[in-house]
């Protein structure tokens, strides 16, 4: 099975992830991606707002209804910082994985991926794979080259959770901004008020 992973905080999930994911099947012909939340991010920080357990049943909302998604509750179960290369070793330990995971980042953590916990060992285990936008076509064209990092094209969605936080505290609407089990979890359990 060829796989590519999508890790991330999912506080709250939205279109902009399963658009991501949906993209990077497609143009680099994955069979599945494997949504992996993160416990404690090492390159971010998550809102506290709402509970592991929240976080964790809006995503599997999210992908329920796609059979190329899967879940994987790796990170959230593990001890300490979540770090890509100990999920990389477990995912090929526990899944058949016909040639290297896809690893997807976005744009914003290409910089500093020299940052990361043995990136060198990350680039050669994984085919790492940037999702960008055409104006951001040459970002850190360095790191690029140096991690053969492969940039696929996908269309602007200017849509974050921190965005849809900000929304539902505002009491702006967000509706369209993920799918409808999500709105209606959150609606339901007043979560980011």
């Amino acid at each position: 099975m060829k796989i590519a992973i999508l890790g991330g905080t999912f506080d709250p999930p939205h279109l902009g992830h399963l658009i991501l994911a949906d993209t990077v099947i497609t143009n680099c012909n994955y069979d599945k991606v494997i949504f992996i939340p993160t416990k404690i991010p090492p390159h971010k920080t998550i809102s506290g707002k709402v509970s592991n357990n929240d976080r964790l049943n809006m995503l599997k909302l999210s992908i329920e209804d796609d059979e190329r998604f899967l879940l994987d509750e790796y990170e959230l179960n593990h001890e300490g910082v979540s770090y890509t290369i100990n999920t990389l070793n477990y995912l090929y330990k526990n899944y058949d994985i016909e040639g290297k995971i896809g690893l997807i980042i976005g744009a914003d953590l290409v910089r500093d991926f020299d940052k990361w916990r043995e990136p060198q060992k990350i680039a050669e285990i994984s085919d790492i794979i940037v999702v960008n936008r055409e104006d951001n076509k040459n970002l850190y064209k360095e790191h690029i080259d140096k991690y053969n990092i492969k940039v696929i094209m996908a269309p602007r969605i200017d849509i974050s959770s921190s965005l849809i936080r900000d929304r539902i505290k505002e009491e702006k609407g967000f509706r369209y901004f993920v799918t409808e089990k999500v709105y209606d979890y959150i609606v339901s359990k007043k979560l980011y008020l």
